[in-house]
């Protein structure tokens, strides 16, 4: 009878450690995993369906989530108290209409100090994103709706609706999300031709010297209707140097690489391009590096994952381009490949931010947000994963007098390093 008892006893306890288990992995799952692909319903301000009376409650929602979950602000050093007083004060005095509330909520996210910190409020849009150069804005390759409302290649950006370019940046970093302040600089002056409440825009631009003055309709994005471009670009230099360029680390960007790297595999020297990359999924750079590397090495984002070198791995001599608009995925995939050893980094730092396991959250009245959740974090080098720019081998930025000829600065000077390599 004892002994049954006892077996009953065992059976139980058992039943209740696996019960005690099971629900720690569940919250686990739901802390770290569960809803990482939430679908996201994106609104224009102007059509947010709520109203005065409900912004200051829709505001509270969104602070106390950032408060459990946004993991960045001890290090970044946030006073989020100050911030919560602050922003309650800004909503119940300026904000009289949801465009009004969903600019506050666009500042509040950016004064959180991380790229991966945003609202998923739309812009009104041209689809287009100008060069920003030496502290200059200018059009390079045009769209066609750029095209169709006058606008032209090698244009330089003098004013928006009369207030000068580097005063329209200056007012509008406060909008802007990110881990750095050059990277927010950057992403300001990609937004000239965006905007979350004006539909129209007038721009003087200067052209051979002249001044000109064009207004341009900014519309929903769903009013474009473009190609899909392609992920990976290559060519061959010179004759003998390959060259790829990864615009994206979103699918299919693995298997358009792969069929790059192909072609360019045997050739001695080998350029990869990421200054335009703005990122997409870390494990397709990691998946990218194995095609990179001499030797096994942990992942970045993820150590315990360990990125192993193809068979047929590039061989010969490795140079990255990076950019401070190289960010994200991309800028782990570059990480990964510094900490490597096996690459040459020209260019300018990246845009200080990997991810930090961004999340999305959204309220009840479905104002959809991001938030990094991942404490402060290190590579397995011990390089910060967020708030600080790689820095590249080589500082080399474009600079205007090459633009305005069509040459490429960075490019050039990474062509000219391995010639002189190989004399």
């Amino acid at each position: 009878m004892k002994k049954s008892i006892r077996i009953v006893v065992k059976v139980t306890l058992s039943l209740l450690i696996l019960l005690i288990l099971g629900f720690i992995g569940l919250v686990i799952y739901a802390k770290y995993f569960y809803n990482r692909d939430v679908k996201v319903v994106s609104y224009y301000a102007d059509e947010l369906c709520i109203g005065k009376e409900d912004f200051k409650a829709e505001f509270e929602e969104i602070y106390q989530v950032t408060l459990d979950e946004y993991s960045l602000y001890p290090s970044k050093h946030l006073n989020m108290d100050s911030l919560h007083q602050e922003y309650v004060r800004r909503i119940a005095k300026e904000a009289n209409t949801p465009v009004d509330f969903g600019k506050i909520l666009k500042e509040y996210f950016a004064a959180l100090n991380a790229g991966h910190a945003s609202v998923y409020l739309n812009d009104y849009t041209a689809n287009y994103a100008p060069l920003y150069i030496e502290g200059r804005v200018f059009i390079n390759q045009p769209n066609l709706y750029m095209r169709e409302n006058g606008f032209q290649d090698k244009d330089e950006i003098m004013s928006i609706n009369k207030i000068p370019v580097a005063e329209w940046i200056a007012t509008n970093e406060k909008y802007t999300p990110a881990s750095t302040e050059k990277c927010r600089r950057l992403m300001t002056a990609r937004k000239l031709f965006r905007s979350w409440s004006d539909t129209i825009a007038t721009y003087q631009v200067i052209r051979n010297q002249d001044t000109v003055s064009l207004t341009l309709n900014l519309k929903k994005a769903s009013a474009f209707h473009e190609k899909q471009n392609p992920t990976v670009e290559w060519t061959v230099l010179q004759d003998s140097i390959g060259y790829i360029r990864i615009l994206s680390m979103m699918d299919p960007v693995v298997d358009e690489f792969d069929r790059a790297y192909q072609q360019v595999k045997d050739f001695p020297d080998l350029i990869v391009d990421v200054r335009e990359n703005g990122g997409g999924n870390s494990g397709n750079g990691k998946k990218i590096c194995e095609y990179l590397i001499h030797k096994p090495q942990p992942h970045c984002v993820s150590p315990d994952w360990e990125i192993i070198p193809r068979k047929d791995s590039y061989k010969g001599k490795l140079f990255l381009l990076t950019s401070t608009y190289t960010f994200s995925a991309a800028e782990s995939f570059t990480l990964d490949l510094k900490e490597s050893g096996d690459v040459t980094i020209i260019g300018e730092g990246t845009g200080g931010d990997t991810g930090n396991r961004p999340r999305t959250f959204h309220t009840t009245n479905g104002i959809y947000f991001r938030l990094p959740t991942r404490e402060p974090f290190f590579s397995p080098n011990g390089f910060p994963m967020e708030g600080k720019s790689i820095m590249p081998d080589y500082k080399v930025c474009q600079n205007v007098n090459d633009f305005m000829k069509n040459r490429d600065t960075v490019l050039e000077f990474a062509l000219k390093m391995i010639g002189t390599n190989n004399q």
